[in-house]
C-alpha cells in the first residue's frame, strides 16, 4: 500500500491540492451528477478520450467527495481497466481493485482534511473517521492494514 500513497502524494504535489474535485479538474475529467439507483454511488467512463466521473445525485456532500476520491483511485491506479467486463467474462477477482480505490481515497481524503487531525496525540481509525468522515474501514484498511 506504500506504492498507492506514494502516487497520492506525487498526485497531491503535482497538482497543488488534495481535493479530489480540484484534481479532476486539473487532469480534465469531467464531473457527471446522475440519477443514479441507490446502491450505485458511481463509476467512472472513457468515451472517445474523455474521463467522466459519474456521480449518484442523492449522495451526501461527504459520500459525494469519498466516491469521487474512490473513481479517481481507479483511474490514477487501474487507468482504463474495465471491471464490470471483467467480473462478468473473467474469474478475475476486482475486490482487489476496489480495495486500492478505497485505500487511495483515504490517504487523499486525510491529506484533504489533515488540519482536522493536526496537534492530536493518539489517534484511532474510530476517531479519524468521526472527524473527516472517511468510512472506519477505509482508514484502517489504509493506516492500519
Amino acid at each position: 500500500m506504500n506504492k498507492i500513497k506514494n502516487n497520492v502524494e506525487q498526485l497531491i504535489h503535482k497538482c497543488g491540492s488534495a481535493d479530489p474535485f480540484l484534481i479532476c479538474e486539473k487532469m480534465g475529467i469531467i464531473i457527471v451528477d446522475k440519477d443514479l439507483p441507490e446502491h450505485i454511488n458511481g463509476f467512472t467512463v472513457t468515451m472517445e478520450g474523455i474521463t467522466f466521473i459519474v456521480l449518484n445525485t442523492a449522495l451526501s456532500y461527504y459520500n459525494r467527495r469519498i466516491t469521487a476520491a474512490h473513481e479517481l483511485g481507479h483511474i490514477i491506479l487501474h487507468g482504463t481497466t474495465n471491471t464490470i467486463q471483467l467480473s462478468l467474462n473473467t474469474s478475475f477477482c476486482i475486490s482487489k481493485f476496489e480495495r486500492e480505490a478505497d485505500c487511495f481515497a483515504a490517504h487523499l481524503l486525510l491529506a484533504f482534511e489533515s488540519d482536522e487531525t493536526v496537534g492530536m496525540d493518539s489517534v484511532t481509525a474510530e476517531d479519524i473517521s468521526k472527524i473527516t468522515h472517511i468510512p472506519k474501514s477505509m482508514i484502517e484498511d489504509a493506516f492500519f492494514g
